[in-house]
């Protein structure tokens, strides 16, 4: 099985997995082991699908793993919209959220950390959220994930400091949840932006960005009935704060910057440039790989870079890539130790072959 983008559709193609366009529970556009025509190369991005799984003599035995159980991604779309819905209603009353759709997104939370705990580092299929409804919605979503991930192994290799300063390995699952309920609502205080803002094409005026920074705060007034626990609130008031002080909305700096906020600026940041958005395309994954790369020690801690460079691939199992070559490719497998050296599935002269591409050559590319 593999990944390729729709646009990329051709006559005869096998699908591989479901397209589903709605939310969960509702019937796919499209089902496993249909054969598809070029139409639907233009046909699936006008319905938002931008990318779809198909089996092939190279994708043969390439195994992708799903992160959340269909059952979990169910419970995950109905809260998550129920909340987005609910913070909307909160906001034109000027009250904040209910504690009770508050404690819905927490028994999520806890669904996504008993799903995530059972899944393998490798192989993750992080980006086949197209159920979601908008960009908001699906980047809650996806950020939790990818978050969840990050933190797991960093408390499962280095454990966590508490406020006595001992590291300890136990209450593992109950910081992933309440990291997960603060990553589900991180961004929610962006309700409160002006459209034209969120969504603007071009470069934020000053007055504009001053605005857009106010989303932090503004998620922290919508939750404060709720009573969330400092941690999770920590997430939605902190996640722009970077550990050289250039973040917002305190400027803090170094280690005032608290470890689930750090874990968050991460995950966020990498899930916003490898987004479509209305108003740019999504980047591939080793841009977004090197932007993280590339903030470490400056936006970012060093710390939680190098545990989401061993959670994050540049060149994802089963995605399609171009080798320096020219030649299609897919990725077979890719070690956490030399994640830009990729072994990679390709048609040779006497049939399909495997090779490790040094990815960093100047001319390759995601095709």
């Amino acid at each position: 099985m593999r990944l390729i983008p729709s646009r990329k559709i051709r006559d005869g193609v096998e699908l591989a997995r479901d397209v589903v366009a709605g939310p969960p529970g509702t019937a796919p556009l499209l089902r496993a082991g249909v054969k598809l025509s070029a139409r639907y190369a233009v046909l699936l991005p006008k319905a938002g699908v931008g990318s779809v799984w198909i089996e092939d003599e190279l994708g043969a035995d390439i195994d992708v793993t799903e992160p959340l159980t269909p059952e979990t991604r169910a419970k995950v779309h109905k809260a998550t919209a129920g909340a987005l819905s609910a913070a909307n209603t909160a906001l034109r009353s000027g009250s904040g959220m209910p504690r009770e759709v508050v404690e819905s997104l927490g028994d999520v939370a806890g669904s996504m950390v008993n799903d995530l705990l059972d899944c393998p580092e490798a192989a993750l299929a992080l980006e086949d959220l197209g159920a979601f409804d908008d960009y908001t919605h699906k980047h809650s979503v996806q950020v939790t994930l990818l978050g969840l991930l990050i933190a797991r192994r960093v408390w499962q290799t280095e454990g966590w400091i508490d406020y006595r300063g001992r590291r300890r390995f136990d209450r593992i699952e109950d910081r992933l949840r309440k990291l997960g309920l603060g990553l589900l609502v991180h961004d929610v205080g962006k309700l409160a932006v002006p459209p034209e803002i969120l969504n603007k094409p071009g470069r934020l005026t000053d007055p504009e960005m001053e605005i857009m920074k106010g989303h932090a705060m503004a998620g922290v007034e919508l939750l404060r009935p709720a009573d969330l626990s400092p941690l999770s609130l920590s997430v939605v008031r902190d996640h722009h704060e970077r550990v050289d002080g250039s973040g917002y909305p305190e400027g803090l700096f170094g280690s005032q910057v608290q470890e689930f906020p750090r874990i968050a600026a991460v995950a966020d940041v990498f899930d916003a440039v490898t987004s479509q958005r209305v108003y740019k395309p999504a980047a591939p994954p080793h841009v977004g790989v090197r932007v993280i790369r590339e903030g470490s020690g400056t936006q970012f801690c060093p710390s939680i870079v190098r545990h989401f460079r061993a959670v994050v691939m540049p060149y994802p199992v089963g995605h399609e890539i171009t080798l320096p070559d020219g030649r299609a490719g897919v990725v077979a497998s890719v070690s956490i130790d030399d994640p830009d050296s990729p072994t990679v599935r390709v048609k040779g002269p006497v049939g399909v072959e495997e090779l490790v591409v040094d990815m960093t050559v100047e001319r390759a590319k995601v095709a």
